[in-house]
């Protein structure tokens, strides 16, 4: 830990904005929604799988458009930036609380979705390994803590919360915090950064061969789409985001179809996310040494061991040692993704670089609930959806290994 006190203590504002801004896109994560899942479909009619149609073609939506959303960071201020992505993920909050029928429930999803799992998490990575970039894991590390704070927190507070409110009112609840809380936080945290932006792009030249003044390329994200070793990386960075929203979705159904206490589950969060916290300061600290491309085919691995063990039994020890292994490969991939692509494409273009992987991220985590939710009502069980997911972890990391030795 003595590592990162450097860091802190010379750039304690900007890590603990993106700490703010990681913690805030809770509000848009499946896990956080999903807690909701049970009281939403019993209120609006819907089973598993048209609750799971409208969450995923939302997403889906959302993929679509952070291509031109996010890509404005690289020419907005950033603190305007952040100030809209918060007004409209409080927005959304009310819309949720507001939602009567599907098409509501659509407009809320997509709002929560865009603005707090694609552009609020996409602003703190962003900012953190684009102004901080002698440094990326470390830095992105430390601002990855706020979602793990969120995970340890939120699960619990929102069970207990429902026991005093309505889900509806709960939304409403959270929208306000996040108003009252990111808001003065942004204004102050990031006074004076246009001084650093003025820095950042002061030390960057583009010539035409679109190389930096130090020698460094920086690619734009049409040369990153016709890069086929994007291809080879890719499906082991989009495993995590997309077998975790797929069972977090359901975790009700998969809690209830394992004989467990929602309770006991929801304060496993805590244990998962002490598990990712340390991973992350540990990947930190390994991109930083080793560099993040040689990581990415290892990330999953746990995420896939973690699956071979809820296929094979419905004891509550299962339970704890899956939310610990997924802990594992979500706190590595949280870490290290935003520097595997600065190390491999640069930083000047990374707004619309993340803009791309994250709208590929969000379509992977748009495509789970529904083919989830629609397999449930088939009647196919979380055991055996769990193998399939095995099943991708081990394909995917053979791909991040070829993908890795066509970098050396």
């Amino acid at each position: 830990m003595k590592s990162f006190l450097p860091l802190i203590r010379s750039e304690w504002r900007l890590l603990l904005f993106g700490f703010a801004m990681m913690f805030g896109s809770s509000l848009g994560q499946t896990y956080f929604i999903g807690l909701f899942s049970g009281e939403i479909r019993a209120e609006l009619g819907l089973s598993h799988g048209d609750f799971g149609g409208i969450y995923s073609a939302a997403t889906l939506a959302s993929a679509v458009l952070l291509l031109w959303t996010g890509a404005l960071i690289d020419r907005m201020d950033l603190q305007r930036y952040a100030y809209l992505v918060t007004l409209g993920l409080a927005g959304a909050c009310v819309v949720m609380a507001a939602s009567s029928g599907p098409l509501l429930l659509f407009l809320a999803v997509l709002g929560l979705r865009q603005l707090g799992q694609g552009l609020m998490g996409m602003t703190a990575s962003t900012t953190v390994v684009r102004y901080l970039d002698r440094h990326p894991g470390k830095a992105n590390a430390l601002s990855g803590m706020g979602y793990s704070v969120s995970e340890a927190l939120l699960p619990s507070l929102v069970i207990a919360s429902l026991a005093f409110m309505t889900w509806r009112q709960s939304w409403l609840f959270w929208g306000g915090m996040a108003l009252l809380v990111l808001l003065p936080i942004t204004r102050i945290l990031l006074r004076d950064h246009d001084k650093r932006h003025r820095e950042y792009l002061s030390g960057l030249e583009i010539p035409a061969n679109s190389r930096s003044a130090s020698g460094r390329r920086q690619w734009t994200r049409g040369e990153v789409v016709r890069d086929p070793a994007f291809y080879l990386f890719l499906p082991a960075l989009m495993a995590q985001p997309m077998l975790f929203t797929g069972f977090m979705f359901h975790q009700v159904h998969l809690v209830n179809q394992k004989g467990w206490s929602l309770a006991a589950w929801a304060g496993l969060y805590i244990l998962y996310a002490l598990i990712s916290s340390a991973c992350k300061l540990f990947a930190g600290l390994l991109v930083d040494h080793y560099s993040a491309v040689r990581l990415v085919p290892l990330v999953c691995l746990p995420l896939g061991l973690g699956l071979l063990l809820l296929a094979l039994s419905n004891s509550f020890s299962i339970a704890i040692a899956f939310m610990c292994l997924m802990g594992v490969s979500i706190g590595v991939y949280s870490t290290l993704s935003s520097p595997f692509y600065a190390e491999l494409y640069g930083t000047q273009h990374l707004g619309s670089i993340k803009s791309l992987t994250t709208s590929t991220m969000v379509l992977a985590t748009a495509v789970a609930p529904v083919l989830m939710g629609w397999l449930i009502d088939w009647g196919v069980s979380m055991e055996q959806m769990a193998l399939g997911g095995l099943f991708y972890t081990l394909v995917a990391s053979a791909l991040a290994a070829l993908g890795a030795r066509s970098q050396n």
